[in-house]
């Protein structure tokens, strides 16, 4: 990996441009106990002062819920994979950057402390892949250093931010997260889970 110069800065790059066949409708703006899968996600990113938060989504669905807070990139071409999500967020956002955490936008449970973890261990060395992991198996979401951002642009189809990961696995820093809080949402049955879990606390 070509680590390029730059000052230490994190950007967020959340991918909600799926289309949520497995669900039967827009999962992310389902609401549980009143917020939106997608609000959930991003109140996890906001206690963080990121340099830059982008939104890759498929349509303007969501554009009540973005506001003007955050930088909403279009991907109409969501038949090419998340790679072509990944692609796009990382274009947007490589020039202002030392280091892009991406999120899937189907992560709920994620908390603001999970979120600090891997920044303090990225700001610690920018260099480093940083990655939440459970048992040390590697998941989302991941930090990626300037030096994977070429790596990033060439994802196509469905190979995503764990499978470029798991090719750099001697620079991968893993950070231990509880399980519960990876939890994503891809059908209707998974809803009373997440429910359990937020009401659980």
């Amino acid at each position: 990996m070509r680590e390029r110069k730059n000052s230490t800065k994190i950007g967020a790059l959340v991918l909600a441009a799926g289309n949520s066949s497995r669900f039967g409708s827009n999962k992310l703006l389902f609401k549980i106990n009143g917020k939106s899968v997608l609000e959930r996600t991003l109140l996890a990113l906001s206690g963080f002062k990121f340099w830059k938060t982008a939104v890759v989504v498929s349509n303007t669905d969501f554009d009540d819920i973005l506001g003007n807070h955050v930088e909403k990139i279009l991907n109409k071409q969501i038949s090419l994979g998340i790679g072509k999500s990944i692609a796009l967020g990382t274009i947007y956002l490589r020039e202002e950057v030392s280091g892009i955490l991406i999120v899937l936008a189907d992560q709920p449970l994620l908390t603001l402390d999970d979120i600090k973890k891997m920044t303090d261990v990225f700001l610690g060395d920018p260099t480093k892949i940083v990655a939440c992991s459970v048992y040390g198996e590697i998941r989302n979401p991941i930090i990626f250093p300037s030096g994977c951002f070429d790596e990033l642009i060439k994802l196509s189809g469905d190979r995503g931010a764990r499978g470029l990961a798991n090719s750099h696995i001697d620079n991968i820093v893993r950070v231990e997260v509880d399980s519960s809080h990876l939890l994503d949402i891809d059908s209707i049955q998974d809803v009373p889970i997440i429910i359990k879990e937020i009401e659980r606390g």
